[in-house]
């Protein structure tokens, strides 16, 4: 009887190492094709960036762009937040100002809530009167002006039924620069103080360099 407890104890013990190589092996390779798929976006931005004719970069620089810079790409931003409802008395049109002082036109979404490095943060989510099928996220965080644009990042994500649901995907791996990061003939939403971030994405796009 002893032998036949250990015996099961011990087949128990090999499907449950079992379980945790297949499930550890398939992690590894959603997230492979997470970075293979990021890495060819990247890829097709660059070659917008230095040969389309609506390229944000200036038509006399194109020719010397070698590609924008980005932090190393990190599953680990891309993360699942609560989305928590506008109370409908901040549901109305708000005022972002722009780089260049003018009023760009908004609407509160909802906020997304999440934790990051063992803190919890939150990032209003905007829908604007231009882009009314795009969520748009403006925020800054701790590399501003250092390893990233000094105004700020954005994050956009489609406009879907899936959005009402109560959780949203951020994947700063995916946080680009304003397009006046590259020109001063743009003018660009700047995140709002209730999108200020108290830690550092390190993660996403990073300073443009000439």
């Amino acid at each position: 009887m002893k032998v036949r407890t250990n015996y099961l104890l011990l087949t128990v013990i090999v499907v449950l190492v079992m379980l945790v190589i297949f499930y550890s092996f398939s992690d590894l390779q959603t997230n492979d094709a997470y970075v293979t798929n990021l890495q060819q976006e990247r890829r097709e931005k660059d070659a917008f960036f230095k040969q389309d004719e609506h390229s944000p970069i200036p038509p006399e620089l194109r020719g010397k762009f070698k590609g924008l810079n980005y932090f190393p790409i990190d599953p680990a931003y891309r993360i699942k937040a609560d989305l928590i409802p506008i109370p409908s008395s901040d549901t109305g049109a708000v005022v972002l100002k722009t780089t260049t002082g003018e009023d760009r036109l908004m609407y509160r979404y909802a906020i997304a809530r999440f934790q990051l490095n063992g803190k919890e943060h939150q990032l209003t989510i905007f829908v604007s009167t231009q882009s009314p099928k795009v969520l748009f996220i403006p925020f800054k965080d701790l590399t501003n002006g250092r390893e990233t644009y000094p105004t700020g990042r954005y994050l956009d994500l489609p406009l879907s039924g899936k959005s009402r649901h109560s959780a949203i995907m951020l994947d700063f791996n995916k946080a680009y620069n304003p397009y006046c990061a590259y020109s001063e003939l743009y003018s660009c939403p700047i995140p709002p103080p209730e999108n200020h971030l108290s830690v550092a994405i390190k993660a996403g796009e990073m300073n443009y360099t000439k």
